[in-house]
């Protein structure tokens, strides 16, 4: 049976299931023509309840002065206004947090890797890279009872599917793309490619990860004002689930790669200390550029990724044209192409 559900396999799907989830998994999940699964995710909204309670407030601003506007989705603000942390587990957290700086990439893919709540059992190994964030769990299931999220995560469902609604018919094209750019074959063995609408998060935000047989892009809400739904974001994120694995090691390639990752780190404010995460990020939003950005528009998309600190961009730009061409694997010609990179020479914003 072909990975990606046909529309019809995606209904079937969602007949067979004891009648005590349906309601709820009709709520929370739909599928795209092409047999994508949307859903929203009750451990990722608990994340980023708990992040939002504790100052994550990234999304674009739409005011910098006297104090800066950010563009929060309407949900994102009532549950903001709603949940609270008492003293003593704000407390905990940020003790956590001072133990575990991890790019929220790592407690994105962590989470996803957690059982439901509210436990948040961990089921099986942690995802690589992340087992130092063993603890989450708890600090998550607490968080839970304690602010109400079950209750809360109800109140917004029906919102919540009609954000779903919103990006039923655009993310099929961006996944397409994407595999197309990266050469990647769509086969029986391929991971399930499921989408988490996360509307507490800003507008913009991707995280991919890949799970046993499964692969999440966890993505960002579209405008709190309307409008068309980006699908650049949904193509960043599959990129990135699909690179990360190719990437592994693949920092040492890089000449003087140290010298640039401190030089993003204090220059840019980035906070991973991993060459090979860099590359890989790096890598997908010059990917997503390729695969849902309009020609015209692509020039100064690449522009803004270089002044965000993603200097790499330019040059992996190059060389996904010379990749286009090549016979070679993804896998070698990233390790061969890293190599011919002089860091020293890299265009600066």
């Amino acid at each position: 049976m072909h990975r990606k559900l046909t529309s019809f396999a995606a209904v079937l799907a969602l007949s067979l299931v004891p009648l005590a989830a349906s309601a709820q998994d009709w709520a929370t999940s739909i599928y795209s023509a092409g047999g994508v699964e949307i859903r929203a995710d009750e451990r990722i909204f608990t994340l980023f309840a708990a992040l939002n309670e504790l100052g994550h407030d990234e999304a674009p601003i739409t005011r910098q002065f006297p104090v800066p506007k950010r563009e929060f989705y309407p949900i994102r603000q009532q549950v903001r206004d709603a949940v609270g942390i008492s003293p003593a587990l704000r407390a905990k957290f940020e003790v956590f947090f001072d133990e575990h700086p991890l790019p929220m990439q790592s407690y994105v893919a962590y989470t996803l890797a957690l059982g439901d709540a509210p436990t948040f059992k961990l089921e099986g190994a942690a995802p690589a890279g992340t087992e130092s964030l063993k603890g989450l769990e708890t600090l998550l299931g607490e968080f839970y009872t304690a602010a109400r999220i079950k209750e809360i995560f109800a109140r917004v469902t029906n919102a919540q599917r009609e954000a779903l609604k919103d990006f039923s018919p655009v993310v099929d094209k961006p996944i397409n793309e994407t595999r197309s750019v990266l050469k990647l074959e769509e086969t029986e063995d391929s991971p399930l490619v499921v989408i988490i609408v996360n509307l507490l998060d800003g507008r913009g935000s991707a995280y991919g990860v890949t799970l046993g047989d499964e692969t999440y892009l966890v993505v960002g809400p579209g405008s709190a004002t309307g409008g068309a739904i980006d699908p650049a974001p949904i193509a960043r994120a599959f990129a990135r689930a699909s690179l990360q694995p190719l990437a592994a090691g693949k920092g040492r390639a890089l000449r003087n790669g140290a010298d640039l990752l401190r030089e993003v780190r204090a220059g840019y404010g980035m906070t991973t200390d991993n060459l090979d995460d860099y590359i890989a990020e790096s890598f997908a939003r010059v990917v997503a550029i390729k695969a849902a950005v309009p020609s015209e528009a692509s020039s100064s998309a690449m522009d803004a990724e270089m002044r965000s600190g993603y200097l790499l961009a330019r040059e992996l730009n190059r060389g996904l044209a010379i990749f286009a061409k090549a016979p070679k694997p993804l896998d070698a010609f990233l390790a061969d192409f890293l190599r011919e990179i002089d860091v020293t020479k890299l265009p600066r914003p």
